[in-house]
């Protein structure tokens, strides 16, 4: 009998009616013969809302508190997840990470799963129901709750689905898998039937929300068999494997873009001292030579902490960042945009442009490379 671990992301269950429909999904697995895991993101916007909720009395987050209040709303569409599947005739049961369970280690809001127990899931499959898994959460060896970063539920899917040998890992979204450029701003971008783990980490890691960097991590260490799919309509999707199949006659694999993200211009002589103020956050952030690229949502704790190590640096919110991915990556960019820097990788090129040019460069790129060979 197969055994799969089934993710379902936010917009997937960002209503109760998307919840049915996703609990259908369950159904024609169970209908099958299939035996089921399912990791549940929270509801589209809950996280958010429950952040903007701590900034309330807080502007430190990152604390035990603040993953206290941010990991519920896995709870709540886990426990939703679970009434839908009741009412359709399926057992399923929620379970949280400290029912299980899931511990982890490392710092509050950017922890890594460390070990998943069995027991509990596959008591649960043997009841014949299903278990609707929190994503997103862990639990520290003192007992508190803590999170693994935004989009951790994808991590958590390849993880659990590590822990009992599942044969695939689905990871639903509003995509119908992974595509040569984000389907939402280039109507022309194709769907790429399979893209390698270090492909999918490069394309992760510069902006394709479909994935999570970490989860690709450990799929790849694990050899995790890894498929993006849509929840909203049919078809194989995308499968994460050891090699991309193709690639456009430039070598190009995809693109990526992030308008999410603001910069800090460095000098050789303040690089150390930043690379050491930012170790809390080196998950997230990305220190190159000349430049450190720095999420949006946690922009005021950054300055924050320059600011009391007297480290005088001006923050550029006018940017974006286009990132190809491939062997052989795009060598020029037309005048036409004003590029601020570009870092070059071993299997990426990323140009640093003004915020209102990320998208158009994106067009462009993918209309060079991917439409007219």
């Amino acid at each position: 009998m197969s055994l799969y671990v089934l993710k379902f992301g936010g917009s997937s269950v960002a209503t109760t009616a998307r919840i049915s429909h996703v609990a259908d999904i369950i159904v024609e697995f169970v209908k099958k013969g299939a035996r089921v895991v399912v990791v549940t993101s929270a509801m589209q916007g809950v996280t958010n809302r429950l952040i903007e909720l701590t900034k309330s009395f807080t502007d430190t987050p990152f604390n035990r508190e603040y993953d206290a209040v941010i990991s519920s709303g896995e709870q709540i569409s886990a426990g939703l997840l679970a009434l839908a599947l009741n009412s359709k005739g399926i057992s399923a049961k929620s379970m949280n990470a400290w029912q299980i369970p899931i511990t982890a280690s490392g710092k509050h809001s950017e922890a890594c799963i460390t070990h998943i127990s069995r027991q509990k899931i596959f008591e649960t499959l043997s009841q014949e129901a299903v278990p609707i898994v929190t994503g997103f959460q862990g639990i520290l060896k003192n007992g508190d709750i803590c999170t693994i970063g935004r989009g951790g539920s994808d991590a958590t899917a390849c993880a659990v689905a590590k822990a009992i040998n599942a044969d695939e890992c689905f990871i639903y979204t509003d995509v119908d898998g992974v595509y040569t450029a984000d389907p939402r701003v280039v109507l022309n971008a194709h769907r790429l039937n399979e893209v390698s783990y270090d492909d999918m980490i490069e394309l992760a890691s510069w902006g394709a929300k479909v994935l999570q960097t970490k989860s690709v991590q450990i799929a790849k260490e694990y050899n995790v068999n890894l498929r993006v799919s849509s929840s909203f309509s049919e078809g194989e999707g995308t499968k994460i494997t050891n090699q991309t199949l193709s690639t456009s006659n430039y070598g190009a694999i995809g693109i990526a873009h992030n308008i999410d993200m603001f910069a800090i211009y460095t000098d050789v002589a303040e690089e150390q001292n930043l690379k050491l103020l930012l170790e809390p956050v080196k998950s997230v952030v990305k220190l190159f030579p000349g430049v450190c690229l720095i999420p949006k949502t946690i922009q005021s704790e950054i300055q924050a902490t320059l600011s009391n190590a007297n480290i005088v640096a001006k923050a550029d919110n006018d940017v974006g960042t286009v990132t190809v991915v491939g062997n052989n990556t795009a060598k020029t960019v037309y005048d036409a945009f004003n590029v601020k820097k570009t870092i070059s990788g071993t299997r990426s090129q990323t140009f640093v442009v003004p915020l209102q040019q990320t998208l158009p460069l994106v067009a462009t790129l993918h209309k060079t490379l991917f439409e007219e060979t």
